[in-house]
């Protein structure tokens, strides 16, 4: 017997011609909200900056506490 993955059908509003990325924000298996992202636009963690920054030769160190 072979379990079903639960499916979620949404309403997106967009054009019938639309190509690219949505972000969604999903309540209770209803989409509370939508936005478009654009191609240059970077979706991630706190831990992702860092590594980026550390990548590109920044050193992450953290703040100092009085």
């Amino acid at each position: 017997m072979h379990s079903q993955i639960p499916r979620l059908n949404v309403d997106l509003h967009v054009s019938p011609d639309f190509t690219g990325r949505i972000m969604l924000y999903v309540v209770d298996g209803i989409v509370k909200s939508e936005m478009r992202l654009m191609p240059d636009e970077i979706i991630g963690t706190p831990s992702l900056f860092n590594q980026l920054l550390e990548r590109a030769g920044y050193r992450v160190t953290p703040a100092e506490k009085d």
